[in-house]
Formats: structure tokens, sequence, C-alpha cells
């Protein structure tokens, strides 16, 4: 809708304004900055030099702790007043983004509420500004003009939209604004979609989408299931969520209270940026392995999972090859959970296998009792914990009867020799004693010598044993290949990666979780590369803390894993009350990429996506004629790409192996930066990556380096093709020799260019 001249300069005025008010703001902050600063130079400096020398009574040591804590208080105070002038110099940039005319019912009065990045109340108290978390900023992404509501501390309130407007303001200037009757509108969207990308995941406040904005706020349900195809704002809703948490809750949290599970630590920092966007401190973030790798056993070599990805994308076919695809798939199925159930229940059992405990006739405690105290009040913590009550509740009881049998040693050895003095009768005595209860001591600390490596370990390597846990889940030959192929690995004090999560699980289950509940919230991104071991343990961890789980079973990458439903992933936290969303629409790719990798899918079981109508040029599929000439096209392609002005480009391999190989060719031709698991940030030049490494990122261009049947050629790699080729926003390029991949058959050939190079 067009704007007139007038209402034009009532913006630009009002801008004006909130401008100075941000200004004034400024200034006082940062002025209040300095005196803080000096106040903490001071008493630091006072502290250094004199503080020692004042304790020296117990009134100068509180005095001392009292000025430690005020010095702690005006350090938080600076922290915290540092925020807030970043916070106002955003919005100095860019004070708001969106308006909305809202009447409430029954009143006259219809309110124009200016949306931003954060509040801004006007001297007298008045909002200039509403946070985009705040309650009455929700109609903005789910009403069009009408009637709408929101809900508040309040309660419900009804009332209507009477406009919705707009605004791109850049450093401090209004550039455009406009009126749209319906939703955000795809102009801006498309404005914000076609721009070019660089190292770094940006916000989505301005551009949020009514489906995307229901996960964001929902905060009924403390488990939620988000599922969507590439491309539909998973990562960004969790982010934005987080933020949202961060408004909602900031009485009771800070960013130190959420954590990210990020597939890897490239990925951490790629979405480094979108809170700091939204004047919040980043929130922690790790990988699963990295949180847990300090609570397995010392000196145990531990496989990470881009070398099991690569071990299997490089697979060869060959029996050894076979035999651990078998064996990574087996252990990641739900059978192998209930063997592993069923192997810890069996142990339980056992660990009550008590005798009466004695010393000389006298019953200390009975089996009876031990079974009973094992089975009914300690029953609530796991075993090793439940022994380990008993042993000090044995210990407890020891210690009368070990009184009175020092007293009686005593009195023995006084007949015996009157000579000797009190103090050596007690020595003697109590020596006495202490060989005559070595044996019984012994028995009561054998209770909690538990080694479950070990134990672990001993699962399979009593063949019986395994045969009696797995109750005919597994064919018998399939069973023995996975004994053999397990105790190879545990044999050699080490832990494949598909080994890594159920023998935490294990040692879980038998000593007790790790448990962090000082987490409040978690997020878990590339839901479908975790298994059923994995969400169990997050369960187990994470006891106070809220959990957001994102993913698309069309990226489950790994070949060789049991690929677990949402549904699955649903009923492990079905006493949480989940719930599940599915995101329908896609944003990242032009409608040509999108139409291209949707029919990838053709035949497979996928979500339903639309996409927003971005036009671009078709993907192109490049038959390059002999193996040597490929890091030739690639490279001149390269160059046509960045003259035209792109620099976020990808070429991205299958394997590391094979980024490594080409990074060299390509670089006798032209600069490309190879990305190995060891890189912790992304240049914004063009790179050579490994498929698994690309996944969660996007780039303006991708290059898939090589398409050809012999690379992409088995039926379970259809989802890491459709990853890599979703990685693509603008322009999307399939290079391949030979034959190409079978996967392209199923795409409708009008949806793509072919070419042939050299032509």
């Amino acid at each position: 809708m067009t704007i007139n001249t007038e209402e034009r300069r009532y913006e630009e005025e009002r801008l004006v304004r909130v401008k100075a008010v941000i200004n004034h703001l400024l200034a006082e902050r940062k002025a209040l900055f300095i005196r803080l600063k000096k106040a903490v130079r001071k008493d630091r400096k006072t502290l250094w030099e004199e503080g020692p020398r004042f304790v020296d009574s117990f009134a100068s040591a509180v005095n001392l702790s009292q000025q430690l804590n005020d010095l702690r208080y005006t350090e938080l105070t600076a922290a915290n007043n540092q925020r807030t002038i970043e916070k106002l110099e955003k919005m100095l940039h860019s004070p708001y983004f969106a308006r909305i005319d809202f009447q409430e019912q029954g009143t006259s009065v219809v309110e124009a509420i200016y949306i931003g990045i954060s509040s801004l109340l006007d001297p007298d108290g008045n909002p200039l500004i509403y946070d985009w978390r705040a309650p009455v900023s929700s109609m903005f992404y789910d009403y069009e003009l009408g009637p709408a509501r929101y809900l508040c501390e309040a309660g419900e309130i009804n009332g209507e939209i009477f406009r919705k407007r707009q605004y791109k303001i850049e450093n401090g200037r209004l550039v455009y604004m406009f009126d749209c009757n319906l939703k955000i509108d795809d102009e801006i969207l498309q404005e914000i979609l076609s721009k070019h990308s660089d190292e770094k995941m940006r916000a989505i406040v301005t551009s949020i989408q009514r489906e995307q904005n229901r996960v964001i706020r929902d905060d009924e349900h403390p488990v939620l299931l988000v599922e969507g195809a590439a491309g539909s704002g998973k990562t960004s809703i969790a982010l934005h969520r987080a933020a949202y948490y961060l408004y909602k809750e900031r009485d009771r949290i800070t960013s130190k209270n959420i954590l990210i599970f990020s597939p890897n630590n490239l990925f951490a920092d790629y979405i480094s940026n979108v809170l700091p966007e939204l004047g919040e401190e980043m929130v922690l973030c790790t990988t699963f392995p990295d949180l847990v790798g300090r609570f397995l056993p010392a000196g145990l070599f531990v496989e990470d999972r881009h070398n099991q990805l690569e071990f299997v994308l490089t697979s060869n076919g060959s029996p050894d090859d076979l035999l651990r695809a078998e064996k990574i798939y087996l252990q990641t199925t739900p059978a192998f959970l209930q063997l592993i159930d069923d192997y810890l229940q069996f142990l339980t059992e056992q660990g009550r296998d008590f005798a009466d405990l004695s010393f000389q006739g006298e019953l200390i405690l009975s089996k009876e009792d031990l079974r009973k105290l094992y089975d009914q009040y300690y029953a609530y913590l796991p075993m090793k914990k439940r022994l380990v009550q008993l042993q000090r509740r044995a210990f407890y009881l020891l210690r009368p009867l070990t009184k009175r049998k020092i007293k009686e040693y005593a009195q023995k050895i006084t007949k015996g020799d009157q000579q000797l003095t009190e103090k050596e009768i007690k020595a003697r005595s109590r020596l006495a004693l202490r060989k005559e209860l070595l044996p019984l001591r012994a028995t009561i600390h054998s209770w909690t010598a538990l080694d479950c490596y070990q134990l672990y370990r001993e699962l399979f390597a009593n063949q019986a044993l395994l045969k009696k846990m797995a109750a005919g889940r597994f064919p018998p030959a399939v069973l023995e290949r996975l004994r053999r192929a397990v105790l190879k690995t545990l044999n050699a004090q080490s832990l494949a990666y598909e080994d890594l999560a159920p023998f935490l699980y294990f040692q879980g289950k038998i000593e007790g979780f790790p448990r962090f509940s000082q987490i409040k919230h978690l997020i878990i991104d590339e839901a479908q590369d975790y298994t059923f071991f994995h969400y169990q343990i997050i369960k187990e961890m994470f006891p106070a803390a809220t959990l957001t789980i994102l993913g698309d079973p069309n990226q489950a990458i790994h070949p060789r894993q049991y690929r677990s439903s949402f549904a699955e992933i649903q009923k492990i936290f079905a006493a949480q009350n989940p719930i599940r969303f599915t995101l329908h629409k896609s944003y990242r790719s032009t409608r040509e990429i999108t139409g291209f990798t949707l029919q990838l899918l053709a035949g497979t079981a996928v979500i339903e996506t639309d996409y927003i109508n971005r036009p671009g040029p078709k993907p192109q599929v490049v038959q390059v004629t002999g193996r040597h000439r490929l890091a030739l096209a690639l490279a001149e392609k390269i160059r046509a790409l960045t003259t035209e002005g792109f620099t976020s480009l990808a070429v991205i391999t299958k394997t590391a192996r094979e980024a490594q190989s080409l990074q060299k060719e390509l670089n006798k031709l032209i600069p490309i930066q190879l990305i190995t698991k060891e890189e912790k940030t992304l240049p914004n030049s063009p790179l050579i990556i490994p498929s698994y490494l690309a996944k969660g990122l996007e780039f303006d261009v991708v290059l898939i380096a090589d398409c050809s049947r012999e690379v992409y050629g088995q039926g379970e790699e259809l989802a890491l093709f459709y990853t890599v080729c979703t990685r693509a926003l603008h322009r999307l390029f399939l290079y391949y020799t030979g034959e190409p991949t079978p996967f392209l058959a199923k795409v409708d050939p009008e949806l793509y260019t072919s070419t042939i190079y050299p032509e």
C-alpha cells in the first residue's frame, strides 16, 4: 500500500524523536559506565595493596568480605551496563522494524505499537518501542488486518488490527516503509532472502513467519519437537526461542542456563552472531561427545563421529567394512537398547545376592535385611549408589560392635600381661581386631568394587550371557558377528563412536548419570543424527531443562545408522507432555533449487513442503570429460562466480579425503581454503568442505565436486546427496565424470540445465 508524503514526514519525525531518546540514554549509560570502571579500578587497587594488612581480626575479615562483595556487585553492574550500551547502539542503527495499529476491545483508542529488538520508554515512561518478544508484539507475526488477540499476564486481550506497517531503517535513516494487508509481506522477505550470505547466520526477527512464531513462543510444553524440511529455519527458530526464554524468564535464567548441542564446532561459530544481534549474550554451545568425554574412564580412546562417517563414506565393501557397517546399525537400534536394559536388570538382580553379614558369630545384617534395603529403601538409586548406601549402613552398624570388641580384647590382653600400659593395651587391641575384621571389611568394600567397563565387556566376552540377554532379538549368526566386533574394540581399550552412547548409558545406569541442573533449556539441533541411547542419556542428564529438539529425517546423512523417527523420539519424553510441530515452508533456496531438491526425494516419505517463490537460475549439471579436467572445470566456474561478486561459495565433496585431494589440485589454479573437522570458523571466501561438515550451513553458491555414480551410487546415500544440494541459496552446480548419480533420474530434466566440459 502506498505511503503518502504526510505519513512519511510523520514517520521520519518520529524516528528523529526516538533516536534522540536513545542518544540521551546512551550518554547517561556511557557516563555511568565510566564512573563504574573508575570505581572498580580504585577498589581493586585498594584491595590489592591494603587488603591483606587489614585482616588482623574477625571484624576486619568480615569487612574485607563485604568489600569483595561490593566489588563483585560493581563489576556485575558495569558488565550489565555495557550490554545495555551495546543494545542501545544497535537500536540507534535500527530502532524498530514494524508497527501495528491495535484497538483493544471495549476501548476507543487505537494504539500505534512499534516493534523492535528491545523495548524503549520515553522520559514519561510511555512505550516508544515494544520488544519483539513482548506478548502484544506476537500479533504482528500471527494476524492479518482484522480481529486479533494476544495472551499476557492479565489474560486474553481481544481487539482489532487496523494497520500493519514494515520499515527498513539503516544507520538511523528510514530507507523505506510500506503497509501490508496480509502477512509479513513476501516483498520484504524476498529482499532479505535474495541477499548474499556471509560466514555467519543472521537473525530473522524482521521476517518470522506465523508457523515459526508459534514454535518460538510456545511455553506450555516442556518438550518441543520441530520437524521441518531443509531451509525451513529450524536453527534460526531455536536461537530466537532461546532469546524468547531469556526475555520471558529474565529474572530466573541467563545465557549460562541455556545449552545448544551442535553437530560440530564449526557450526557453533556459524550461529554465534544471532543472539548478539538480538541484544542477548550467546548461550552455551557444545557437541554431545565434548560434553560427556570427561565422564569416561581414564585412558580410553574414543573415536569421534567425523572419523566414523569418514570410514563409512569411504568403505570399499570389504568383509571387515561390511562387518563394521552392520555393527553400527545394530548398536543404534531399539533392540540393542532393550538388550542393554535387560543386562542392566540382570546385574541389578545379581547385585542383591547377599549373604548374612556377621562377625565372630554375631549377626550385623541378615541377607534378608540387606535385600530389603537394596530392593525397597534404596530402589530409587542406580545400582552402585544402592550398594554405597548399603556399605555405609554396614560400617555404621559395625562401629558399636568394634568398640565393644576392642574392650573385650583389652581385657584379655590385660589378663595375659599386666605390665603393659593402658595405651599399649589399646593399640594391641585395635591391631588384633583390625586383623580379625579384614575379611569382613573386604567383603563390604567388594560390594562397590564395580568396574563398568569390565562389566560392559563381560556382556560380549561371555557368549552364553549375551545370547541370554539378546532373548532372540537378533539371528544367532548376526548376534555372534556383533559380539566379536564389539569385543574386538573393547579389548583394545577403546570405544568406536557407535559404542560411545551405549556405554555411557550403561555406565550412567550403574553409577548414576552426571546432572546438569543449572541448564534450564536445552536445544538439540540435527535431531535425526542422535540415537535412542543419546535421548535416554539426555533425559537423565538434564532433569531441570525444557527441551527444543529440531531436525529433518530427510537429512539423516549417516547411511548406516538406524533412523529413529520423531514419533519414536516423542515416546521417550512421553511423561513430559511433548508436542510436535511440523514446518512446511522452505525459505533458503530459490524456487528452482528447491524444486530440484524436492524431486530428489520422490518416492520417499517427505514433509509436505511449500517454498518462497524467489526466482533464480536453474541448477546446472556439468559432465566433465575426464577426471583430470575436474579441478580445471571447478576453478573456471569459481573464477567466474567471484567476478560476479559471490564470496560465500563452497565446493562440497563427499569425504574429507576427497576434499584434501581436490584442494591440492585447485590450489594450483585458484586460492581456496580447505575446511577440516579441526576448523572453528568459516572464511568469507571460496572453500572446500566435506559433506558432513557442511550440514546446517548455507552458501550463496554450492558446487558439488563429484556426483558421479561411483561417488553417490548407493540408495542409502540419497539423504546425504539431498543435504549437500540444499546448502545452496542462489546457485547450484553439480559436476560428474563418467556416469551421473542415479538420483538425478528422479528429477525432471526441465528443472535443470545440462552441459559438457569442455564444450
